[in-house]
């Protein structure tokens, strides 16, 4: 029997943050690596960043924010625009750069390959830092070409544009954060037209939407063989249909990412506090986005524009993580899938080659030890730069305690709801729960964190898959599931095109979706009473439904799906006694009881 995979202490939490696999059957070996400097080249792209001028380290900022900066907003569509016309042949062109993910498994920058599949590395140890020189080069590449923009700005008189572009770097798309002025969580630059009018200083321009879409200029039948992508000209999410005229249905993909966001907020919260899962929180992201389009797969991710942002919301996650716990990095551990120059079963480790990325033009590469930090590689994130620990903690909440269980269960004016946190708690929650019903917590300042468990083999369907959690009845239509109004939440396992199972070698990847903040909106509709333990169980045993869809919407019978294991854990928490600390969390136990003789259910016999 396959052990039900729960960490129960915040030491192992922190060792375990980049180890978000299960490895079973596998064989564990020495990874006998081959030299930093093997595949020397004269001419290697030495991943150096963009420079920093005058000694202030820029700050990579969320795209929100650096659309109210016209000028770097307008050097940063129109070089984007320019980057993706680049021809697909050369090596810095958004083509390959984006194919160094996954397709079209061919060599960048003269790096062999040793297994046929992208280079990226996913359900591994190097997760976060592979992405880190990754998104290094497209943000080098990038910052070239704003360079080059911004020399051409006509009427540029007081130089706005050349200083704008000199401490460019690349945003991050924040998606869990509320938005101040209720504007959906995906932005519309990104979801609203194929063509975007910027306002320069001579005038206005219409130019192709560079954060709209990819289109590829030279359809290649071998480099994307896999239907329905080889008859997509350009990268779609949500596609409409499957056929070569699909369009990417932005609308729906907005109403399904605005409908889970106050679960990637608690996951932050839970991420940086006790219960660490970083790439399955991306995981999350990439599903609701691509939902059978580009994102959901990872051989096709890359070239989805969006990807970017995504992955620089990730680096950011990870910078926040390092300043906290400095001590935790990256552990030696097995690879269960390996990439396209690691072995599967081979040992990574911190200094492992982090291929193809070269530092310098000589061969050598970067390693996890090498990127670690980050104002080295010319960037920083607003909420780490300069600040302590508590100051971080405080950023942290104050983006983020909103949307969370946290919220509802602060220390302070008992009773009543603060009238700079109200709003966003009543945005946070739902559409139909009252700004009244929301209460401060007991003066005990205690609170119980209840948590959905997911373990599953990775390549239990052998395609790309959801597993949504529900908290209520729910509309039997699959298509509807991840905008369903008694959603918690919706867990994505994302693959490549081609992901085989193996029974011998069995990958488990796990994932969480908060129960709390949904309780307490049921709480505060007279459902239940959280204090009364024994009733939330009750309670939970009836209304917790769990389901499971692949990409194109088609439901999935539960005790079909290989290693599936649903399972209900709680903790009790301690809440924060100020803005710039956390809570406090004892250890998760597991409550059998929900889950047990149920499709897919933790039994009570199942071993922890």
């Amino acid at each position: 029997m396959v052990p039900f995979l729960v960490n129960t202490t915040l030491t192992l939490l922190l060792v375990c943050f980049f180890a978000v696999v299960g490895i079973f059957g596998a064989p564990v070996q020495d990874h006998q690596d081959t030299p930093r400097r093997l595949y020397r080249r004269a001419d290697s792209f030495a991943i150096t960043g963009a420079p920093v001028i005058d000694g202030a380290i820029p700050q990579r900022l969320e795209i929100r924010e650096l659309r109210k900066n016209n000028a770097q907003w307008n050097l940063y569509l129109l070089a984007l625009n320019r980057f993706q016309q680049m021809n697909q042949t050369d090596v810095r062109s958004y083509y390959q750069l984006s194919g160094i993910h996954g397709r079209p498994f061919t060599q960048w920058d003269g790096v062999p390959l040793v297994q046929n599949m992208g280079y990226c590395s996913h359900t591994s140890n190097l997760f976060a830092t592979w992405h880190r020189p990754y998104v290094l080069a497209f943000e080098q590449v990038l910052y070239g070409i704003v360079q080059q923009v911004a020399t051409s700005i006509l009427n540029d008189t007081n130089g706005e544009y050349q200083t704008a572009a000199s401490t460019f770097r690349h945003p991050y798309w924040d998606w869990a954060a509320l938005s101040t002025d209720g504007s959906p969580v995906l932005p519309s630059p990104i979801s609203g037209s194929a063509y975007i009018i910027l306002d320069l200083p001579n005038g206005t321009l219409t130019i192709n939407n560079p954060l709209f879409q990819y289109t590829f200029a030279l359809p290649d039948l071998a480099a994307f063989p896999d239907p329905p992508f080889n008859v997509w000209q350009s990268t779609l999410r949500y596609p409409s249909s499957q056929n070569g005229t699909a369009t990417s249905q932005n609308s729906l993909v907005s109403q399904q990412i605005e409908k889970s966001q106050s679960t990637y907020a608690q996951r932050i919260m839970n991420l940086l506090q006790a219960y660490p899962s970083l790439e399955s929180l991306h995981n999350q992201i990439h599903g609701l986005i691509g939902n059978g389009g580009h994102m959901a797969i990872i051989d096709y991710a890359g070239f989805d524009p969006v990807f970017w942002l995504h992955h620089v919301q990730v680096d950011r996650l990870l910078a926040i993580w390092q300043a906290l716990y400095p001590d935790s990095y990256v552990e030696a551990s097995a690879e269960p899938t390996g990439s396209a120059t690691i072995p599967q079963g081979a040992v990574t480790d911190v200094n492992t080659p982090l291929r193809p990325f070269h530092s310098d033009t000589n061969g050598s590469f970067w390693t996890s030890a090498g990127v670690a930090n980050v104002e080295k590689l010319g960037y920083s994130y607003p909420e780490i730069q300069g600040k302590s620990p508590p100051e971080i903690k405080a950023a942290v909440n104050s983006l983020y305690a909103n949307s969370s269980g946290v919220t509802l269960t602060r220390r302070d004016n008992v009773g009543s709801v603060k009238d700079d946190v109200a709003p966003q708690v009543a945005a946070g929650i739902s559409s139909d729960a009252p700004l009244e019903a929301v209460r401060e917590p007991p003066a005990t300042g205690n609170y119980t964190e209840w948590l959905t468990n997911i373990r599953v083999a990775k390549d239990a369907l052998e395609q790309a898959f959801f597993i949504h959690i529900f908290l209520g009845d729910f509309d039997p239509n699959p298509t509807i599931w991840n905008t369903e109004p008694n959603l918690v939440g919706s867990h994505a396992v994302i693959t490549p095109y081609v992901m085989k199972r193996d029974p011998l070698r069995v990958t488990i990847v796990t994932g969480q979706i908060p129960l709390t903040r949904a309780l307490r909106v049921d709480e505060q509709k007279g459902l239940l009473n959280l204090t009364d333990e024994a009733k939330t169980k009750e309670y939970l045993t009836t209304q917790l439904h769990w389901r499971i869809t692949t990409m194109d919407d088609k439901e999935v019978p539960r005790d079909q799906v290989p290693d599936l294991k649903i399972a209900v854990v709680n903790a009790n928490v301690q809440a924060a006694q100020a803005d710039d600390q956390f809570p406090v969390w004892g250890e998760l136990k597991v409550q059998h009881d929900i889950t047990n003789g149920r499709p897919a259910g933790l039994a009570i016999e199942d071993e922890l």
